[in-house]
């Protein structure tokens, strides 16, 4: 096992870019990883990584070492996972990546619920504005909304995030209302980056899916921004309605152009492809999946 923890070290410092990140992320003083690496180097006879002011960087034989440790280890997990199962009771550390707004409204709410129900399961949760590379920076589940792109990864459907077109009195009151998809290109609209063609709206229209080409003064990666924005007069936006749902109880934001619909986003659990899924990853997802298909997510969130 000292053999396995020296490797284990060793990965999280080429992931974390840092001893001191590692001693925290293990519990440890910086001088035990550092002895640790050095150990792991003296006993292998050649050097995996080198330092200098601002990165770490792996030599040939640390960079072929480092895969070699990530399937070892990945394999140790899945053999401890196993013999675990047999007492049905999910334990161990779960990494989760979540986008940055979706999780801060409609998913960590719930956490302190699963955190009850699942005692034994040690959550490491981020909210993260942008991808991550889940093997890299071992997240054992990233949840993505969205059409997904082609991948290894393996995808459960937990949710789908209905959207809606929105706008203030205030620039309506200045801009007038627009009636149709066509009437868009007249408009400052208000677009979010992250997707694919995002000056592209699409909406089901009377049985039919019709598009749009928006411009605007404003565009942003952030839905909080978005949101912001449209409050403070800036233009049109398509949001979730469980993000602008307070907003448009107190009438500081209306639904516009309501015989468009914008098309639904589905929301997946993403986990790397195994032979063997982790219990504690099968909870996290079937909970998620049990929560929002009880009743509406704004009804969890709001009532």
């Amino acid at each position: 096992m000292d053999r396995f923890l020296s490797m284990k070290i060793f990965v999280r410092i080429v992931q974390l870019g840092s001893f001191t990140a590692v001693a925290a992320d293990m519990e440890m003083t910086q001088s035990s990883v550092s002895k640790r690496m050095a150990a792991l180097e003296a006993g292998l006879g050649c050097k995996l990584i080198v330092r200098n002011s601002r990165k770490i960087l792996l030599t040939e034989a640390g960079s072929q070492y480092y895969n070699h440790c990530l399937s070892i280890l990945k394999e140790m997990d899945t053999a401890e996972a196993q013999v675990r199962e047999y007492s049905l009771r999910p334990t161990g550390y779960l990494r989760v990546s979540l986008p940055d707004t979706f999780g801060r409204v409609l998913i960590v709410p719930f956490l302190p619920d699963f955190k009850k129900k699942y005692p034994d399961i040690q959550l490491d949760v981020s909210l993260m504005g942008h991808k991550v590379d889940m093997i890299t920076e071992g997240i054992d589940i990233a949840v993505r909304i969205g059409n997904l792109e082609d991948s290894n990864l393996i995808a459960r459907k937990i949710a789908a995030c209905q959207r809606v077109i929105v706008a203030s009195p205030g620039y309506l009151k200045l801009h007038g209302m627009p009636k149709s998809v066509e009437d868009l290109q007249h408009h400052q609209c208000l677009s979010f980056t992250k997707r694919k063609g995002f000056n592209l709206w699409h909406f089901m229209h009377q049985g039919k899916e019709v598009a749009a080409t928006v411009n605007g003064v404003m565009k942003s990666s952030s839905g909080d921004v978005i949101l912001e924005c449209a409050l403070g007069d800036l233009g049109i936006a398509v949001l979730p309605k469980w993000l602008v749902y307070k907003e448009l109880e107190q009438g500081s934001l209306v639904t516009i152009m309501e015989e468009y619909q914008p098309l639904e986003y589905p929301v997946h659990a993403l986990y790397p492809q195994n032979h063997f899924v982790p219990l504690k990853v099968r909870c996290f997802i079937e909970y998620y999946q049990q929560i929002f298909s009880q009743k509406s997510v704004l009804e969890q969130i709001y009532h």
